[in-house]
Parts: C-alpha cells; sequence; structure tokens
C-alpha cells in the first residue's frame, strides 16, 4: 500500500504542479489573498494594504507613517496548494466526492492560512524582538511544511484511522512463550 501511494502522489502532484504552472493560479490566488487580507487587515491588525497606484503590483503595509513593503510573493505561496491536494488525492479509498470534498476544504483552509501570514507580516517586521523573530519563522514554516501535512492528516483522519487502525488497542497474540518479566 506505500508504494502505491507513493506512485499516485507523485502522479498527482504531477499533475497539479503542470495545472499550476500553466492556468496562472498563483496569479488568481495573489490577488484573492492580497484583496481578503486589505479588507481585514485594518480591523484585525490596524495595518492598510495599499498597492501601486498604477496597478496591483508593490502592496506595501502602512499604519501612522511607517511603511513596510510586502516581500512574499503570494502567487509562489499558492504553490504549497499543490502537496496538499495530491496529499489528499493519493490517500486511498476516499472516492470522488470525498476526494473532491476535501480538496476544496483544504484549499480554502489553506488560503485562509496564508492570509494570516500576511496579516502578521507588517507585525512582525515593525517590532522586531526575539518573540515577533520566532514567530515570523514559524509562519514561514507553516506556509510550505507544515500546513498541508496538518490539513491532510486533519482532513483524511476518519480515513487514515481506519486504514492504520488507530484506535483501536488489540492485546499481542498469545506466541506460546514467556515475557520477558518472567
Amino acid at each position: 500500500m506505500k508504494i502505491k501511494f507513493a506512485l499516485r502522489f507523485i502522479a498527482a502532484f504531477t499533475l497539479l504542479l503542470a495545472t499550476w504552472a500553466s492556468a496562472g493560479f498563483g496569479t488568481a490566488y495573489r490577488t484573492a489573498a492580497l484583496e481578503l487580507a486589505r479588507l481585514v487587515s485594518p480591523a484585525l491588525t490596524g495595518w492598510w494594504l495599499e498597492f501601486g497606484a498604477t496597478d496591483r503590483s508593490n502592496p506595501v503595509f502602512t499604519k501612522g507613517g511607517v511603511e513596510i513593503p510586502l516581500q512574499i510573493d503570494v502567487s509562489l505561496l499558492s504553490m504549497a496548494q499543490v502537496p496538499l491536494q495530491a496529499l489528499i488525492c493519493a490517500t486511498p479509498g476516499l472516492g470522488l466526492v470525498g476526494t473532491v470534498g476535501r480538496c476544496v476544504i483544504g484549499m480554502v483552509a489553506f488560503f485562509l492560512v496564508h492570509v494570516l501570514v500576511l496579516l502578521i507580516y507588517p507585525v512582525v517586521l515593525a517590532h522586531p524582538s526575539w518573540w515577533t523573530d520566532t514567530l515570523g519563522v514559524f509562519s514561514g514554516l507553516l506556509s510550505f511544511v507544515l500546513a498541508p501535512q496538518l490539513l491532510w492528516f486533519i482532513l483524511t483522519y476518519p480515513r487514515l484511522k481506519e486504514l492504520w487502525h488507530l484506535g483501536s488497542v488489540s492485546a499481542p497474540a498469545a506466541t506460546g512463550t514467556k515475557g520477558l518479566a518472567s
């Protein structure tokens, strides 16, 4: 089953990455994430997200005369959706509806994680300390490494629990030999 899972993951990853690259998904993702961050940032963080005068390039967070240019390429953040979707697609026994539903829920949840990373960005850079440095590093790890695996585990846990026999403790089979304690 491990080899089958790995092959399904590689196939899904390859197909999804090719689709991501050719469909312009990153550009649409960037626009949606920046717009949501622009709408909620003033209320949640006190920072305003502004764009260049002629186009949507060069986003800058502003607050009280302080400007912090956004150095995160949000379109590349969207690429982190690919391993999450590939993990869900490779999980056996979900069925078409279960796979598609989990993919959609996972994509939305991961999108919100990325928006959260954008929201904490000016807070981290405006007030450097060991705490904000740690928060910045953690948000980077979350954006690319932890979130795909955690979301996959959460979204597929009922199936993984069944496959891995989690939650059921069975007594070891009698072997006819004495245990180490004797």
